[in-house]
């Protein structure tokens, strides 16, 4: 019996093999978790603690992150009345696990081999910056579960196009309209579902179906998330709202203002190691090698770039026993004064390990770049074309335009489907250039995931 018999004969218990695996690290995550809310960049559980105690969704000025879109803090409040904080923080679990579930899902739309579709599973599974973001309440992970179902439905309708029916369009507009009521990025969803329909309407053939298809699509849209953006425009006179002052859209005169800060030319993984020194002070934003953008995503991508590893990289200082009671005295209104502690202690996490993990994460990128430039023709693979470019495009000229902290992986965490098919289909087209090649491919892709399951459970209990 050959070794791809062998896997595709035994390939559902190697898979829930896997799962269980990251289900056991997963509880490490939490049980070594030095807050009771998890990992997070800004603090979304004050708002569902807010709607909580009032009920009702809070305004944008009543704490740090209130200005956002509504879906999580309304989804959260069941979850904190049920078991308060701890409880709360299990909801980006499930989130996470419905994001592994559609990366699988629609990798097996492109007909995957089963070895192809182990390696695509395990590297969702693994992947840190999903690992991480499960464990902590911020909108970017539900987005992320969103955005995965619905480029899913996308792929679906795109590939069988004959036999889509109205509930198919239905879906596709309920999905969307659900991501951009979770973050202002989630309008892509609605954006690439446009981009990937409209050509329909130039054949003839095809003109009247598509236009149904959109306006079906446009409608549920709007019958979704359409209150939310109308209320804005009325009270705020803008759908998008200001992020804490900061600019939530970008124009070209803040873009031209701010885009000169940032370093498109190097990359640099040593710098990144030397972060996590517990001598070296200071907030992440404040080093330089953030300003690196293929650094600082690829590291934010693969580790932590120390931001929960060394204490003084957060950019908040919370209040003693914090989280601690059964109510939240928001951080933005408690005195400066008020003892406060660093919300992440520093974790004993080996730098060896943290290097390598940054080193061989270099692998399924560049896999992915490979899958990209292979399929940009394919028609089957056109929604993801579309959802990445666009997605990627709208990132840019947004953090371009942003004076901080606007260098995080977990803002497109929700193209974590389209990476890793671009992945397996890069391994394809590797293999057949040189079979001697995608042996060397594989072997150095599945050292990858042994190397970061060891830095996840490290960085659990660290």
């Amino acid at each position: 019996m050959t070794i791809a018999s062998r896997i595709d004969r035994y390939r559902l218990p190697i898979l829930w093999g896997l799962v269980l695996i990251a289900v056991a690290t997963r509880a490490a995550l939490v049980f070594g978790a030095p807050t009771p809310y998890g990992y997070v960049w800004d603090f979304y559980h004050e708002a569902v603690v807010l709607a909580f105690e009032h009920g009702r969704l809070p305004s944008p000025g009543d704490c740090w992150e209130c200005y956002q879109p509504p879906l999580l803090f309304a989804l959260g409040v069941p979850f904190y009345a049920a078991g308060g904080l701890k409880l709360l923080s299990l909801l980006p679990m499930i989130c996470a696990a419905f994001v592994i579930f559609y990366c699988r899902r629609t990798l097996l739309l492109f007909r995957p081999s089963s070895g192809d579709d182990l390696l695509g599973v395990s590297l969702a599974l693994v992947f840190p910056c999903l690992f991480i973001s499960s464990y902590g309440l911020e909108n970017d992970v539900l987005l992320a579960a969103l955005m995965s179902a619905f480029i899913y439905r996308l792929c679906l309708y795109h590939l069988r196009p004959a036999r889509a029916r109205p509930l198919d369009c239905v879906v596709l507009g309920v999905l969307a309209g659900l991501s951009a009521l979770t973050k202002y990025s989630g309008l892509l969803a609605v954006i690439t579902a446009g981009l990937v329909m409209a050509p329909g309407l130039a054949f003839a053939a095809r003109r009247r179906k598509a236009a149904r298809d959109l306006a079906i699509v446009a409608a549920v849209f709007a019958a979704t998330a359409g209150w939310h953006y109308a209320r804005n425009l009325r009270e705020y006179r803008t759908p998008l709202l200001a992020a804490n002052g900061w600019s939530n859209a970008a124009d070209a005169a803040s873009v031209k203002r701010f885009g000169k800060q940032y370093d498109f030319r190097s990359f640099s993984v040593r710098e990144v190691v030397a972060l996590y020194r517990p001598d070296l002070a200071g907030a992440l934003n404040d080093f330089p090698v953030y300003r690196s953008v293929f650094t600082a995503l690829h590291a934010l991508a693969w580790t932590d770039m120390s931001f929960y590893s060394v204490a003084s990289r957060h950019g908040w200082r919370i209040p003693a026993g914090y989280g601690e009671g059964e109510t939240i005295r928001l951080i933005a209104q408690t005195p400066p004064d008020s003892p406060r502690v660093p919300p992440y202690p520093s974790k004993s996490v080996a730098p060896r390990l943290i290097e390598l993990v940054l080193r061989l994460g270099v692998v399924p990128t560049a896999l992915a770049l490979i899958g990209f430039a292979a399929t940009a023709r394919r028609r089957a693979a056109r929604p993801l074309l579309v959802y990445a470019v666009v997605s990627v495009a709208v990132y840019a000229w947004w953090f371009l335009g942003q004076p901080s902290w606007a260098l995080k992986t977990k803002y497109i965490l929700f193209l974590l489907p389209a990476y890793i098919i671009y992945a397996v289909m890069g391994l394809r087209g590797v293999y057949r250039l040189d079979r001697r090649l995608g042996h060397a491919a594989v072997a150095c892709f599945i050292a990858t995931l042994l190397v970061c399951e060891g830095y996840l459970v490290m960085f659990a209990l660290g």
